[in-house]
């Protein structure tokens, strides 16, 4: 069993966010329908403008901030704002697909493209970075999300528009030799983005209000209960033992914002095992 106490809130107030990434010069998320990405140390917040579209911080450093976009791999420059494209996106046309969720399977990085207006009918594609050049590993999913590697070459991927997880199993080249449905959730959330904590991988419930915790098989263990009804993103800080989580506020209704005013804002948890 797992506890979570609130420690702190960043309230940044986006419609959606998303792609948590740790790093020596800072936690970052990202606003995906403002374009703007923040970074968090300690209890203080920077938050920069983009050019194009950011849906998930990919690497920091110094000076610089990787994330994926529309646009593909770009680059944003911490003291200039000037923003690079160091990877156009596989698609011609990036008005039509965006970069949405992703991560690492070993030394392979992998990102996830959506249909930015109509995803339910259009599929989404998974792709694993390869230098300058892309390589699809799948055209089924519709709304890639949570990239969880939970064993060398096994990854979870989730499908958030069907309520699917699925595992992903990569060969010695990076290459899917294998793809089963490893949970499926019930209609009236979805999964989100995710993490891998000890032996057990915490999931985020897009209208479930909650965190799901999951054996590394695929049973539903319990939810911990978060003060935001689409939490989109958590990641676990192993030092400091606590739990990121980013929200949105998209989408929701005047009732709903009401009965979850925090909606939008990043959570630091303190975890617990008990």
């Amino acid at each position: 069993m797992l506890k979570i106490t609130l420690s702190h809130t960043y309230q940044c107030k986006c419609f959606l966010g998303e792609g948590l990434h740790f790093s020596d010069y800072g936690t970052a998320w990202v606003d995906i329908n403002r374009n703007l990405i923040f970074i968090a140390d300690s209890e203080t917040m920077m938050t920069y403008s983009t050019k194009s579209t950011p849906s998930i911080v990919l690497a920091i450093n110094q000076d610089e901030i990787e994330f994926g976009s529309d646009a593909g791999v770009c680059s944003f420059s911490k003291k200039t704002g000037k923003e690079v494209q160091l990877l156009p996106s596989p698609h011609a046309s990036a008005a039509q697909y965006r970069s949405n969720d992703g991560g690492c399977c070993g030394t392979d990085q992998l990102l996830g493209f959506m249909h930015s207006n109509n995803p339910t009918d259009n599929s989404g594609y998974v792709y694993k970075i390869l230098g300058q050049s892309w390589e699809l590993l799948d055209n089924t999913i519709h709304i890639p999300n949570t990239f969880v590697e939970i064993a060398p070459s096994k990854i979870l991927i989730s499908d958030s528009l069907k309520g699917q997880i699925w595992l992903f199993e990569l060969d010695a080249n990076g290459g899917l030799r294998d793809k089963t449905l490893w949970a499926q959730l019930e209609s009236g959330s979805a999964p989100d983005g995710g993490c891998l904590v000890g032996d057990v991988v915490l999931i985020a419930l897009w209208d479930g209000a909650a965190i799901a915790v999951f054996t590394k098989s695929g049973e539903l263990i319990e939810k911990l209960t978060v003060p935001v009804i689409r939490p989109t993103n958590c990641k676990y800080d192993s030092q400091a033992k606590q739990l990121w989580v980013t929200s949105a506020s998209e989408g929701l209704s005047k009732e709903q914002l009401k009965g979850y005013p925090d909606s939008g804002d990043t959570f630091v948890f303190d975890l617990e095992f008990l």
